[in-house]
């Protein structure tokens, strides 16, 4: 199975969604349709709600910033849009392999990153490292820094 649940929700790179199953590439299909023009490149997929979210360049940035969300309702068809553009601390998304197909070239380099820093204990108490500054920080405490898409000794 491709992509990373998150407390019943499928997380997906856009990259990777001929790989979902054909509900869930139908379910994926309609949100974007009601979406319209939105830019994104990973998809939360519930049953009745999705998201689709813009993040940073996968290949530029080891955690990738949330830019912009849109959440489409399917049973009612509302869409919502938020921008994080202008954020001093945005979300940011870890373990981004998880969302590709293991087939991806970038997943072995990726997960290795994450394989390291899990082995560091970076990961501990997870739930204070979701947003850029709190995860710069930890990054610091262990002596590195996020460079690029790669995280290096600081």
């Amino acid at each position: 199975m491709v992509g990373k649940r998150v407390r019943g929700a499928l997380y997906i790179h856009r990259d990777a969604i001929g790989d979902l199953s054909e509900i869930s590439a139908a379910t994926l299909s309609d949100a974007v349709a009601r979406a319209s023009d939105h830019a994104w490149n990973v998809a939360r997929l519930e049953p009745q709600v999705v998201g689709l979210m813009q993040y940073e360049d996968f290949d530029l940035s080891a955690f990738p910033a949330l830019l912009e969300a849109t959440r489409v309702n399917l049973k009612t068809g509302k869409v919502s849009r938020i921008s994080y553009r202008s954020s001093l601390n945005p979300l940011i998304l870890h373990r981004k392999e998880l969302l590709l197909n293991p087939a991806d070239v970038r997943v072995k380099r990726w997960a290795a990153t994450t394989r390291s820093l899990d082995e560091q204990g970076a990961f501990r108490d997870n739930h204070r490292i979701g947003r850029a500054m709190e995860w710069s920080e930890r990054l610091a405490k262990f002596g590195l820094a996020a460079i690029g898409d790669e995280v290096r000794a600081a």
